[in-house]
């Protein structure tokens, strides 16, 4: 068996998974097309012809819809468009006071599937600083560092 897209499994296995998550999608996709879920696998439309119409799916596809419903409407039109409303709000912010002295600067026009660097997040718990002197010390030393309860 082939292998799958996104760590799915590929094949008829794989096709069926999908029609199992996003049956609807891929049954209004295929009316379009002018065939039915209930064709497949017939000498009018094959597992192949099946398999095709999923994998071309095109930007306005339910299925793509379905899949990722925050980003299909976003094609390079509307990147653009994002750009272009980012530079201006740059050039307005930039004859400010706050534009001279470089602070506050515009946020970038929110995207899909790009994140925001300006919310950066730390994860972790805090390290008593008594505990950091005494890993840095053993780095130092090539010693193995003391252990969390020691």
């Amino acid at each position: 068996m082939a292998a799958g897209v996104e760590r799915r499994p590929g094949g008829i296995l794989g096709l069926l998974e999908l029609c199992n998550q996003h049956g609807e999608a891929i049954e209004a996709d295929l009316i379009r097309a002018g065939v039915r879920l209930r064709d497949v696998g017939t000498k009018r439309f094959t597992w192949r012809d099946f398999a095709v119409l999923v994998r071309q799916s095109s930007a306005d596809s339910a299925l793509l819809r379905a899949m990722h419903p925050e980003r299909y409407r976003w094609g390079q039109v509307e990147h653009l468009l994002a750009d272009l409303v980012d530079v201006a709000n740059l050039l307005l912010w930039s004859k400010t006071k706050d534009g001279s002295n470089n602070r506050n600067r515009p946020s970038p026009y929110p995207r899909p599937g790009v994140e925001d660097k300006s919310k950066r997040q730390v994860k972790g718990t805090a390290m008593p600083v008594d505990q950091l002197h005494a890993r840095l010390a053993a780095l130092r030393t090539g010693t193995s560092p003391p252990t969390a309860g020691a």
